[in-house]
């Protein structure tokens, strides 16, 4: 029997699969609809506003999240953070075109707050779901459908705002929640805590500082997060602005779909591929895989054909999906359940924290310095961090043991 078929049989595990899979469907189709709601009324600087609150709140909170999925039980946060966001979702619906600014605002921040306590306990929920023999196929099953899910939330939120209007797709969004809300207090999942927590501010500035403690306990897995910041900051980011800018300067509107589109498969294809990656060295496997990606800044810079941007994106995104599946099981083995919530809201952070700022400078770097040095930027920067980190102990084998034995020249 496959891996996949033996995972699907866990009624647990189907259960919490699907649900998750709806949910990020009508995520995507509240990111479709959202803008079309918003724009036509208030114009884009006010539509940057709301994102820009609702981003705001993810990041300030995420590390408050962690806590919380750490002192209870997660699939019960992951239900309360499907309500705040419903709550945000109907504030939207109703004021968002509408009314007064600070009313959408506080629906954004709402979207925040529910993200920030959905991310860390979706990540450390799924070990106590999943036995340690199946936990990276479950990680790669979950990375590819996701992927598969948003593009096809994409489709029908663009197909009920034409059909519907942009009020009608976020309340078919709403309507995700309630499926995912279902199963999940089906789940029960029970607390990871060993022990009572203590009660107030002071309690849980204490468990944040554990958590934090944990991670540098595993200086592989620090290097690895820095690593995330600073290629978000000087090569993800900015290629997720400037892409849809260089793509319609060169070949029209319809070329970002065709990226989109390319990124989409190429994730999907490398989750998969991880999924069955067998070695003792998946830091190798994770680090290497990142390789491809230097070809993204360098199709923004010279003027290569579609098909040949769209294949280096495919490369690219399925190399992301490899490093993402390897990366998050790593994760979820190398850490105790009871501090995996904030393991993984430290790792959001990291990966989020800069990213509005980049995508914010990097369209006005690029103009001052020119995209061939830009390129080259990010260039240089994407292979000294990929590679620099192997100067870690742990890192090749994504492990904390008492001896890497790990050759450079042969990683390299």
């Amino acid at each position: 029997m496959s891996t996949i078929a033996t995972l699907l049989r866990d009624r647990r595990y189907l259960a919490f699969w699907a649900g998750q899979v709806t949910s990020v469907i009508g995520n995507s189709i509240g990111l479709v609809a959202l803008p079309a709601l918003i724009l036509p009324a208030r114009g884009p600087q006010a539509f940057g506003v709301i994102l820009a609150a609702e981003a705001a709140a993810s990041v300030l909170l995420l590390l408050a999240g962690g806590v919380i999925a750490d002192r209870y039980s997660r699939s019960l946060v992951m239900a309360v953070s499907d309500v705040v966001r419903v709550v945000g979702v109907l504030g939207l619906i109703a004021f968002g075109a509408r009314g007064p600014l600070w009313l959408p605002i506080v629906a954004g921040c709402l979207l925040g707050i529910g993200g920030a306590l959905y991310e860390p306990a979706h990540r450390a929920a799924l070990p106590q779901l999943v036995g340690p023999e199946l936990r990276q196929q479950a990680n790669a099953l979950d990375s590819s459908t996701k992927r598969i899910g948003a593009a096809v939330g994409a489709l029908i939120g663009a197909g009920l705002v034409t059909l519907l209007s942009a009020r009608g797709a976020l309340v078919v969004d709403v309507a995700t929640f309630a499926v995912s809300l279902a199963t999940l207090l089906w789940l029960k999942l029970p607390r990871v805590a060993e022990t009572e927590a203590g009660k107030g501010m002071g309690a849980m500035l204490g468990e944040a500082r554990d958590g934090i403690r944990e991670v540098r306990r595993r200086p592989w897995a620090l290097v690895i997060m820095l690593q995330g910041t600073v290629q978000v900051f000087f090569l993800f980011a900015p290629n997720y602005t400037l892409v849809p800018i260089v793509s319609q300067e060169r070949f029209g509107p319809a070329a970002y779909g065709w990226l989109s589109a390319s990124a989409s498969v190429g994730m999907v294809l490398g989750s998969a591929l991880a999924g069955r990656v067998r070695t003792r060295r998946a830091g190798v496997w994770a680090m290497n895989a990142l390789l491809p990606c230097a070809l993204l800044p360098l199709c923004l810079a010279v003027p290569v054909p579609l098909w040949a941007w769209c294949v280096a994106e495919v490369l690219a995104w399925a190399g992301i999906g490899v490093f993402v599946v390897l990366w998050f099981t790593a994760l979820q083995t190398e850490f105790p359940a009871e501090v995996q919530g904030r393991v993984f809201a430290l790792e959001s952070i990291g990966n989020f924290a800069l990213q509005p700022i980049a995508i914010a400078v990097a369209p006005l770097l690029a103009l001052t310095v020119g995209l061939p040095v830009f390129a080259l930027v990010a260039v240089v920067v994407l292979l000294a961090t990929t590679y620099g980190v192997f100067a870690v102990r742990g890192v090749a084998a994504l492990r904390s043991p008492a001896d890497d034995g790990v050759d450079l020249a042969a990683v390299r």
